[in-house]
């Protein structure tokens, strides 16, 4: 049977829970509470669609799974046996379910927040003339002419442009020019992760000590080695504990490496790696100080907007989108320089800075502009131009 006119399709190509796919979800979620029958797609390449499948089935949004294969890289075409025709069966199989998806429900747009995923269901792009919304949540990149031309096409095809900060606007318009009129910032807001019954053990902590956190991925990219250095520069100088949240089953060799950097720098009484959680809330309940030092252009940094929630201000590198996040000396500090002098000086100045009333303001920033509200009102905005 024909579905009613007010479906919207998605699909989403990775299957565990990094700040992308949550970012992904926590639209499709807007997108329901508007009314719209949202119907998205995840990735086979574990069983049905991993966390990220586990996490839109939970919310009533998960449809099916694509049988996407890897990402997309000449190397693998030169050098896998078989795995260019590996490739074009998966684009053919994704783009049939997909177009087969569109007619039987009479969908109205597409979103989709990669070029990877636009790569596997183009066939499918051309033969409908669906709106195509795309949900821009990483910035082009510039060292790769094959992934700048897939992004070009896919900005070229959709006809609205969410972006997830004005960096990645800027980013998008400078790829493709024409992109800019049907561009729209549409800042992230914190998932829910809905745990919030979740403790963990106190500590006899002074409270003037800085309780400083680190939540994310574990690599090298994210500035890890550059907190735990700065760390070793001023424990003499200002008393402190660290949690260092965050790692995976890819990342176990980084995080043996920077265990054993805190224990030739002496710090292991000091910082505490605690490892990958479902629900860091907890973690920033007892923070009052979160740090965020990427060296990479990070296209938002959802991290901070988690620690605003949380009442907690932040310290960040000047990269991507991050520093428009925090009003500097404000509800945060946003460094000079993305290294480790940098990171000290910035350590010691909120260590003698205000951070409850820096903590209240980042609060209300979050309150303000990054509430649910505004996201929902921002995404209501985009699909009445449907």
């Amino acid at each position: 049977m024909l579905q009613d006119e007010k479906t919207i399709l998605g699909v989403l190509y990775g299957t565990e829970l990094y700040g992308r796919e949550r970012e992904n979800i926590e639209s499709y979620k807007t997108i329901q509470s508007l009314g719209w029958n949202v119907k998205v797609y995840g990735s086979y390449r574990e069983e049905g669609g991993g966390a990220v499948g586990r996490k839109l089935a939970q919310h009533g949004l998960l449809e099916g799974v694509l049988p996407f294969g890897s990402h997309f890289a000449f190397s693998y075409f030169r050098k896998i046996k078989g795995y260019t025709k590996r490739q074009f069966d998966r684009i053919r199989d994704c783009s049939k379910i997909i177009h087969s998806a569109i007619k039987t429900n009479r969908a109205r747009a597409l979103v989709i927040g990669s070029h990877t995923e636009f790569l596997y269901i183009w066939p499918a792009l051309l033969r409908n003339r669906i709106k195509v919304i795309y949900r821009v949540g990483d910035g082009p990149i510039w060292t790769s002419r094959f992934h700048l031309f897939a992004m070009k096409r896919l900005l070229k095809r959709a006809d609205s442009i969410a972006v997830c900060s004005h960096f990645i606007a800027e980013e998008c318009a400078l790829l493709l020019p024409s992109s800019k009129p049907k561009t729209q910032v549409i800042w992230n807001i914190a998932p829910d992760f809905g745990n919030t019954s979740l403790t963990i053990e106190s500590e006899e902590t002074n409270s003037k000590d800085l309780r400083i956190l680190y939540v994310g991925q574990m690599t090298e990219k994210k500035g890890v080695r550059i907190l735990i250095d700065a760390l070793a520069e001023i424990h003499e100088r200002i008393p402190f504990n660290c949690r260092v949240v965050g790692g995976s089953k890819f990342s176990s060799k980084f995080e043996q490496e920077i265990q054993h950097l805190i224990e030739t720098h002496g710090l292991k009484s000091s910082i505490t790696l605690v490892g990958r959680v479902s629900d860091p809330t907890p973690h920033y309940n007892w923070a009052n100080l979160h740090v965020a030092p990427s060296l990479y252009q990070e296209p938002f940094g959802l991290v901070i907007v988690e620690a605003k929630r949380a009442g907690i201000p932040s310290i960040v590198f000047p990269r991507g989108g991050m520093p428009e996040l925090v009003n500097h000396q404000e509800n945060g500090w946003v460094c000079e320089t993305a290294d480790s002098d940098s990171l000290c000086k910035a350590l010691v100045e909120c260590a003698q800075a205000p951070l409850d009333e820096w903590g209240k303001n980042a609060r209300q920033h979050q309150k303000e502009v990054f509430s649910q509200k505004r996201f929902k009102e921002d995404w209501r905005q985009l699909l009445d131009k449907l």
